[in-house]
């Protein structure tokens, strides 16, 4: 769709696992059938699931070709889930760090730190290339992902100093679910611990599509809906988050690879019933 306006146009896609992956590749595969193409922003803000999607969006991947993938089960998946020892210590990272990002973030580091999981480094790769549609870095691409050690927040891109590969990985290295990854000197974990989707970083645009995943606020950070009630004030905002049969499709378990179908039909189905809003936004 032709910007006729003339004002900078922004997509963040959040995090929300395998499943999430699936259902933004829904939304956006429908959006696209309706004329809604959002691959024509000026900055594509990926956070963990949403740097997989991301990566394909920005460099202007086939998204229709992208959601039949979805139907065809990935042999390089693992299927994982997060025990409740490891969901306390995530919740117990709010508690501790209140409303301080880098406080929460240095936690989750630690905790990426005191409790490594049995895949490692080299095996995740494999499983993140597998998702990747291109290692060349898109222009428009930011990765967003967070130094274990200071709990700072960064929004990397082609200029980083890194490989594509390696910022996606370490955009969705979730602490004790997948390993952490050193890069630049620096180790690095998932962009989406603190905030799941960042929106934030997208309120200097004039036009916002978000599509969130996980929209569920955590202790007194922020939640998504809260970032865009401060965004709408200087920007228009569109934000996406699972609707009714998408909550069911995605199942309990954002790590189980066998609900990637049923999420991206539900994606696809919910994306057909957004376009209308999506397009007053976005043209």
């Amino acid at each position: 769709m032709q910007n006729i306006n003339k004002k900078t146009r922004a997509v963040v896609l959040g995090g929300g696992g395998v499943t999430g992956i699936a259902w933004e590749i829904g939304i956006i595969t429908a959006l696209l059938q309706e004329g809604i193409n959002l691959a024509d922003s000026d900055v594509i803000i990926g956070t963990s699931a949403g740097s997989f999607v991301g990566s394909a969006l920005a460099s202007n991947y086939d998204m229709k070709k992208l959601y039949e993938s979805q139907f065809i089960p990935n042999t390089s998946e693992v299927n994982a889930s997060v025990s409740s020892e490891l969901m306390m210590l995530w919740l117990q990272a709010f508690q501790y760090g209140k409303d301080n990002k880098k406080e929460i973030g240095k936690i989750f580091g630690d905790i990426a730190k005191k409790y490594p999981p049995k895949i490692s480094v080299e095996e995740r790769k494999l499983v993140v290339e597998s998702r990747l549609v291109t290692s060349i870095w898109p222009s428009k691409l930011k990765v967003t992902a967070i130094d274990a050690e200071t709990g700072n927040l960064y929004a990397l891109d082609k200029d980083s100093g890194t490989t594509l590969i390696n910022a996606v990985t370490a955009s969705g290295a979730v602490p004790g679910l997948w390993p952490l990854i050193n890069f630049n000197g620096i180790d690095w974990i998932d962009g989406g611990m603190v905030s799941s989707t960042n929106a934030h970083l997208a309120a200097s645009y004039d036009k916002v599509v978000i599509l969130s995943p996980m929209p569920q606020k955590y202790g007194l950070v922020p939640s998504v809906e809260e970032e865009v009630a401060e965004m709408k004030k200087s920007s228009s905002v569109s934000l996406i988050v699972p609707n009714k049969d998408s909550i069911l499709a995605i199942g309990k378990n954002p790590y189980d690879p066998t609900h990637t179908t049923t999420s991206a039909k539900a994606g696809f189905d919910q994306g057909i019933k957004e376009a209308e809003a999506i397009y007053e936004i976005w043209a």
